[in-house]
């Protein structure tokens, strides 16, 4: 009962700081205001700005809205417009895994009966809590290129399997960088391109293959293996 009411307690003060946080950074640059391009342009200027504070609140924004179930792409593409294409997939990669690896030691050290209790009732976590037994990081490869069940619950689930942390957060990293290069990629190319119709076709035609071969090549991966053990 004292451990459901501390649990209780963290989750109180973990959204009262990002409720401050947002009211806050929303009220500071007027955030209602980013349906303009410009205004966006600027606001992205301003984080610059701050230097190592705009990546700490950047980071942190990130974290923090992994952990409460946001998806993680808007923190991606705002990373890649603010800081540009490499430091963007550097400082992106990085609050994603950030994210990542909190909510999974989270699930595995401080919510753990919380969240057995609701996923127990999903069958897709109890599949793969059984190929995380049998398959180990292979299954963390494959759920993280083809998402059978969210990101955001993704990290939470893999903390009440067995899979060791380390292990977790290297494929995590594995996997997530290439995606964040590819959507950072998309969207500082895209913007090169404006003004020229033919270019930023080309630019979405060739993202959207790259996401498409990314997404189904360790689904393909997986299922030859599959195939290969039961024809052994």
């Amino acid at each position: 009962m004292k451990k459901n009411r501390l649990n209780n307690k963290f989750v109180c003060i973990i959204a009262g700081i990002v409720i401050v946080i947002l009211a806050f950074l929303a009220w500071k640059y007027e955030v209602w205001k980013l349906i303009s391009i410009g205004y966006l342009r600027r606001f992205t200027g301003r984080i610059r700005g701050l230097g190592y504070l705009g990546i700490f609140l950047y980071l942190l924004s990130f974290v923090l809205g992994t952990m409460l179930f946001l998806p993680s792409l808007p923190f991606i593409l705002l990373g890649g417009i603010t800081y540009g294409t490499v430091l963007g997939i550097i400082f992106a990669s990085i609050g994603d895994l950030l994210g990542a690896t909190m909510a999974f030691l989270v699930a595995r050290y401080i919510m753990r009966d919380r969240i057995e209790k609701i996923l127990n009732k999903n069958k897709t976590f109890h599949e793969i809590n059984e190929g995380v037994k049998h398959d180990g990081w292979r299954i963390v490869v494959l759920t993280r290129m083809v998402p059978v069940i969210p990101h955001w619950l993704q990290n939470y689930a893999y903390g009440i399997t067995e899979i060791s942390f380390k292990i977790y957060a290297l494929v995590s990293l594995l996997c997530i960088v290439p995606a964040t290069v590819v959507w950072i990629i998309a969207i500082n190319t895209v913007g090169r391109g404006e003004g020229d119709a033919k270019k930023t076709m080309i630019y979405l035609a060739i993202t959207a293959v790259v996401i498409v071969v990314i997404s189904y090549l360790p689904k393909l991966l997986y299922k030859n293996k599959i195939l290969g053990n039961k024809r052994n």
